[in-house]
This record gives C-alpha cells, sequence and structure tokens, in this order.
C-alpha cells in the first residue's frame, strides 16, 4: 500500500509539471507573437511620415495614417488569436515628434486564463515595440 500511495503522488506531481510545461510554451509562443505584431506595427506606423512637414525639412509621423495602419494589423492578428486563446486585443500608439521622431506600440490581450493549474492565473498579456527613426534629425 506505501509503494501505491508513493506512486499516486509521484503521477500527482509528474502530471502536474507536463500540465504547466504545455501551458508555459503556449504562453512563450503568444508572448512571441505579439512582440512580433507590435514590432511590425511600430515600423510600419514609422514610414508614414507627413509629407508636408518633410517638404519643410522636417520628419514627422502622420498619426492618422499611422493609426490606421496599426488598427489594420491588429485586426488581422486578432483573427490569428481567435483560434487559440480567444479573447481581445487592444493597441495603445504614442508617437513622439522631437528630434529623432519614434512611434512606440503597445499591445494588450485580454483572454481567459492561460493556465488550467489553479494556482497560476495569466490573464492579461502585453508587448511593447518602439521605432525610432534614427536618421532623421540628421542633415
Amino acid at each position: 500500500m506505501k509503494v501505491f500511495i508513493v506512486f499516486l503522488g509521484l503521477l500527482i506531481a509528474n502530471i502536474t509539471f507536463i500540465t504547466y510545461q504545455g501551458d508555459l510554451a503556449r504562453y512563450l509562443r503568444l508572448q512571441d507573437f505579439l512582440k512580433a505584431t507590435a514590432e511590425e506595427c511600430a515600423c510600419g506606423a514609422a514610414g508614414y511620415y507627413d509629407e508636408e512637414a518633410f517638404s519643410r525639412g522636417e520628419m514627422l509621423v502622420n498619426a492618422v495614417e499611422a493609426e490606421k495602419y496599426v488598427k489594420y494589423i491588429t485586426a488581422q492578428a486578432e483573427e490569428l488569436l481567435e483560434a487559440d486563446p480567444g479573447g481581445t486585443l487592444s493597441y495603445q500608439i504614442e508617437i513622439l515628434p522631437s528630434e529623432l521622431p519614434s512611434v512606440e506600440v503597445q499591445l494588450t490581450l485580454k483572454t481567459s486564463d492561460l493556465f488550467r493549474l489553479s494556482f497560476l492565473k495569466v490573464e492579461e498579456v502585453t508587448r511593447t515595440a518602439k521605432y525610432e527613426l534614427v536618421g532623421a534629425g540628421s542633415r
């Protein structure tokens, strides 16, 4: 009977560990996907420059076009995410018009619990990317 109880304890510990490993791998893949999507949004949005300001020698990001681009990319990403964890994907874009113009995009995915184990609870994943136009300020 003692061997059976020890076996049962080890079985439960191993099942818990295997469940954790599978859920963690899915969570890490989700983080990688959101990071790549945030980088794509920031890079693409920074490419939409204000043509009038550019003709005057200034480099400014066109906020309206950048917002449209980020909205399109996040809509595409949300379609891809519907199958796996579901949830809602939201974004926040910040355009900094300074000596070196930059675009920062923060993606937040709110979903049901990503881990099946009761003592782990992750319902929100946030990733941020920033893209700077380094050569823009030099003349």
